[in-house]
């Protein structure tokens, strides 16, 4: 299988003077013969007869020669016959190097030996030892000694470093056909110390490269290969670095070295190329075979015969294989498809599908085509590849899997009715599931809330399959669809069948709790109560048995037994296994806890829930809030300010997280000073009342300095308070329990503390300098560096000063990355009040009934409604406008500054529409009821005096009191007498208007 030179052949430089090349290369052209050495002399010849026959000899010997040219080696052996006699059997070097050369080539190896071993006895130091020495060692090997040649070769190589390469590939193959497999390797590393760039280089990594792969060790194998794999290009090379790569890459797939294997198949030539190589390769042995040792392939007859046979049988084998290039895209297709290159493992296995209709594996590779859609969320396309699967492919093996898909694709893509009808149709699939198609197809319906329909595919599924293993889970179905639908007499009936039919069912504690609790609705308060009570005492470990507990606790509260109450609640906080349960429980045992002033039991509590669940942030909050109230009850203010100063600093850097403003407000309330009444020194308080005092007074605030004990000597019996610390004092002391490491502060962590400063003015009575620290954020924050609470504070307090494009790069933020939050709300409210400040009337009214829908249960809901209204009313929509109004009036929710606002507009409308008699009666009934609302008030007053002007009667009928005119004036001169209306701006209007009447 391999190109060897035969380097001993390229030495036979003979008396013509004609490079003898014995076996693979063909003979160059035979030069001119400037004079040639002269042929053995015959021994014992007269001197006139000893030139005749030194000639004859000699020219015997060229005749010799050309025939071992020709390819004549047994007629070459004829004339070394001759030589022989006339030197009478003396040994000649050029000789026995002929004789044993063209017996080599006749695969004589017997009478090759003799010659060889003759030569080599005789000129041990001759010029041709080397290539002889070659040729006997081979000569052994192919003889059926391979030990010997091995020998003989490897002793070659000590006196002879040039020839190692060639000798050991010879060595290594012997040892290869011997399985001797690591002797082998070791011959063939000692080669491939001089290189992998020539021929014998190739030949020695190429079978290195075999023998790894059959030993397994991959990653030395395709070291090899990718030395060689740049210039091993030619004939025998490609069909053997072919083989190789195959075995390699599936050597490398069994071990899930996915990465390796596809590189090593992405080398395999395809079966057209593959094909005609090993077409090119087998005419060129044929051709050596005609003639050898002049063909362009090298090597003993027996070799190239050998190389025939083997190249002959691996074309059978590739053209009898219809699914050679099938095979080598499944193996790609595999490879892609294991590193998650999902697009190009789909083009691999469609190839096959399309292609290779008899391929073993084609329904495999649809599989793989429908998992790798499904997982590229391609639902319609994996849907389609379903069905063809299950047309194409009744029998499958994945038949049952890809049925279950059909539906399952599209109700994972939220298409719940097609997923519906899917688990229907593929019922009728060939060989389907149908038991489990139906109970899939019912649980769709039950998530679907199509009760109706939910029940009878369970009701069917039981009927049609009594020994179902879906049984269980079917009939409790049933069951809670009647619970779901508030009907209590089929949900007990079909809660105790479920029981009976499964006393050991998974739902059983479920079904009893259930039962419970129909009671426990009807008011049936002591059976539920005893039923309740005896699921503890059978299941007290059930997974659902925290909601036992809190039903419990429900009714004990009912039965204002407070204590046991709160005692069923904590078992419940202990066994809850759902949020949902834990969250309820939690919070009716933080009540009574709070109510009963157990706040060393209500901070432990919260304190194990925040250590055991540290991955919900939004419970976290409410966690240290409800901690450090209850440190603060316990006098534990130091714990508690730690405790809150600990949970923001990690946090602060940090616009995202939501809860950091609400933490800070709590610590704000902890560390501002609270105010005090000044002591009335007529009556002084008993000392022992004084001190209590002042210790609760202390709470909070730094201490103050002890008096001196003169200023003590003079006190009078009660004490001076502790001073207030300052504002500045207070604000250093926050300012260090929120800062974190110099590493962690940015943008939003200044912010932060801005707010904070901003908060504990405002909490303090410092209006002025909460109103700088808010200035402060309007002006400087970047919208990037704000959390979602002061993206929506600063872009409302932006747009009211009239910088909207500061309030819309806050809105735009807020709307963009923070969608989901609580704050949300905000930006679509305060985009919507941008687009009205600019007079886009249409717009604003689009963006104000958007945040109505989107955000319908949000506090900004009146907002939006406000706004709505607003927009209706510039766009001259009265009647549209009107409603919503009324609807405001309506909402008792909504009492307060919306209802003033309302009945104002209402006026507006009115006098928009020249009716100031109706208008009149809409602000006279905010000047009456609402005159907590100064700007609102102010506005009335004036478009109340206004409308009376416009009406302009006089004061018939007699038992009006005044004209309108006078009625106009009454209501300026209440307006300006007024000492609450003296700084609002409508003031001086009215009094240019009382000025005219």
């Amino acid at each position: 299988m391999f190109v060897m030179r035969h380097s001993f052949c390229a030495a036979l430089i003979l008396a013509s003077g004609a490079t003898l090349v014995l076996g693979q290369a063909p003979p160059p052209a035979k030069p001119p013969v400037p004079g040639a050495p002269a042929a053995p002399a015959a021994p014992g010849a007269l001197a006139g007869g000893a030139l005749s026959i030194q000639a004859e000899t000699e020219a015997l010997m060229n005749a010799a020669l050309g025939l071992f040219q020709e390819g004549k080696y047994q007629e070459a052996l004829a004339k070394i016959a001759e030589v022989e006699k006339n030197v009478s059997g003396k040994p000649f070097p050029q000789v026995l190097f002929v004789k044993g050369a063209s017996y080599f080539n006749l695969n004589d190896y017997p009478n090759a030996i003799t010659s060889l071993e003759a030569y080599q006895t005789s000129f041990a130091d001759g010029e041709y030892i080397n290539p002889v020495r070659m040729a006997l060692g081979r000569s052994y090997i192919n003889k059926g000694e391979p030990d010997k040649g091995i020998e003989i070769l490897k002793a070659l190589v000590g006196t002879a470093p040039a020839m190692k390469a060639e000798a050991g590939l010879f060595v290594a193959e012997a040892l290869k056909k011997q399985g001797k497999n690591d002797d082998a390797i070791a011959i063939l590393t000692s080669v491939l110390t001089d290189g992998t760039r020539s021929a014998e280089g190739i030949q020695a990594a190429m079978m290195a490269a075999d023998l790894y792969v059959a030993k397994g060790e991959l990653d030395k194998a395709a070291e090899l290969m990718d030395k060689v794999k740049g210039f091993a290009t030619g004939g025998d090379n490609v069909a053997q670095m072919n083989n190789i790569y195959l075995k390699l890459g599936d050597q490398m797939l069994e071990k899930k070295s996915f990465r390796e294997a596809l590189g090593a198949y992405q080398l395999v030539r395809r079966q057209s190329e593959i094909t005609r190589v090993q077409k090119d390769l087998i005419a060129k042995i044929e051709q050596s075979l005609k003639n050898p040792g002049k063909g362009p392939i090298r090597g003993t007859k027996e070799e190239l015969e050998e190389k025939l046979k083997t190249n002959n049988s691996l074309l059978e084998e590739i053209e009898k294989r219809s699914d050679y290039d099938a095979s080598l895209y499944y193996r790609l297709g595999r490879c892609y498809f294991e590193m998650a290159r999902l697009w190009e493992a789909i083009l691999a296995f469609d190839v096959i599908v399309k292609d290779f209709k008899e391929f073993p594996q084609r329904d495999r590779c649809m599989f793989g085509m429908i998992i790798a859609q499904a997982q590229l969320k391609r639902v319609n396309a994996a849907r389609n590849l379903c069905e063809k699967y299950i047309n194409d492919f009744p029998d499958g093996a994945d038949l049952g899997t890809v049925s279950e898909m059909f539906g399952m694709l599209a109700y994972e893509n939220g298409q719940m009715d097609q997923a519906v009808q899917a688990f229907h149709k593929a019922e009728g699939f060939p060989k389907a599931d149908k038991e489990r198609l139906r109970f899939l197809r019912g649980n769709v319906l039950f998530e679907m809330q199509r009760f109706d329909d939910a029940r009878t595919t369970f009701e069917l599924l039981v009927n049609e399959f009594p020994e179902t293993a879906y049984k269980d889970d079917a009939l409790y179905r049933v069951a809670l669809i009647y619970f779901y639908q508030n009907d209590s007499i089929n949900t007990t009936k079909a809660l105790k069948t479920y029981m009976k039919e499964n006393p050991k069912g998974q739902y059983v504690i479920d079904a009893r709790y259930r039962l419970a609790f129909i009671k426990f609705q009807a008011r049936e308060m002591d059976d539920a109560m005893k039923d309740l009570e005896g699921i503890a005492k059978d299941a007290p470990n059930d997974p659902n048995i925290g909601q036992v507990y809190a039903l419990l606790g429900d009714g004990y509260n009912q039965k204002q037994d407070y204590e046991k109450a709160l005692e069923n609640f904590a078992q419940a906080v202990d066994k809850a296994k759902s949020d949902d349960v834990l969250t309820y429980a939690m919070d009716q045992a933080t009540d009574l806890y709070a109510s009963m002033g157990k706040w060393k039991e209500l901070g432990d509590m919260w304190d194990k829930y925040l250590k055991t669940h540290k991955d919900n942030e939004e419970q976290e909050l409410k966690a240290v809030l409800w901690i450090s109230r209850a440190r603060v009850k316990e006098n534990k203010m130091d714990e508690a300010r730690k405790l809150l100063s600990d949970a923001i600093k990690p946090k602060i850097p940090n616009p995202s997280n939501e809860q950091v403003e609400g933490l800070i407000q709590q610590l704000v309330t902890l560390v501002a000073p609270k105010r005090r009444a000044a002591p009335r020194p007529a009556t002084p308080a008993p000392a022992a009342d004084a001190a209590k005092g002042a210790a609760a007074d202390a709470k909070g605030a730094t201490a103050a300095p002890a008096p001196a004990p003169a200023a003590a000597a003079a006190a009078p019996a009660t004490p001076a308070p502790a001073p207030v610390a300052t504002f500045e004092e207070v604000e250093k002391q926050l300012e260090a329990l929120l800062t974190p490491a110099e590493a962690a502060m940015n943008g939003t962590a200044q912010m932060r503390i801005l707010f904070a400063k901003a908060w504990l003015a405002k909490t303090m009575r410092e209006p002025e300098k909460a109103e700088k620290f808010f200035t402060i954020i309007i002006e400087v924050a970047k919208a990037e560096d704000l959390s979602p609470m002061l993206l929506a504070t600063v872009g409302d307090n932006a747009r009211k000063k009239g910088d909207l494009d500061k309030a819309m790069a806050c809105y735009n933020r807020l709307n963009e990355f923070f969608k989901d939050t609580e704050y949300a709300d905000g930006a679509a409210v305060g985009l919507a009040e941008i687009a009205f400040e600019k007079n886009e009337y249409d717009k604003s009214l689009e963006l104000f009934r958007k945040a109505m829908v989107d955000y319908a249960g949000s506090s900004r809901l009146l907002d939006a409604t406000r706004g709505e209204a607003k927009a209706l009313y510039k766009l001259k929509k009265y009647d549209d406008a009107k409603k919503i109004y009324e609807n405001i009036l309506n909402t008792k929710e909504w009492r307060g500054e919306a209802h003033a606002e309302a009945l104002f507009m209402q006026g507006e409308m009115l006098m928009d529409q020249n009716k100031p008699g109706e208008a009149v009666s809409f602000y006279q009934r905010v000047v009456i009821a609402h005159q907590k609302w100064k700007p609102i008030l102010a506005k009335a007053y004036v478009q109340g005096a206004k409308a009376f002007i416009k009406l302009n009667r006089p004061q018939e009928p007699p038992d009006r009191p005044n004209s309108d005119k006078e009625a106009a004036k009454l209501m300026l001169i209440e307006m300006t007498k007024r000492q609450d209306m003296q700084t609002l701006p409508e003031l001086k209007e009215a009094q240019k208007l009382l000025a005219t009447l």
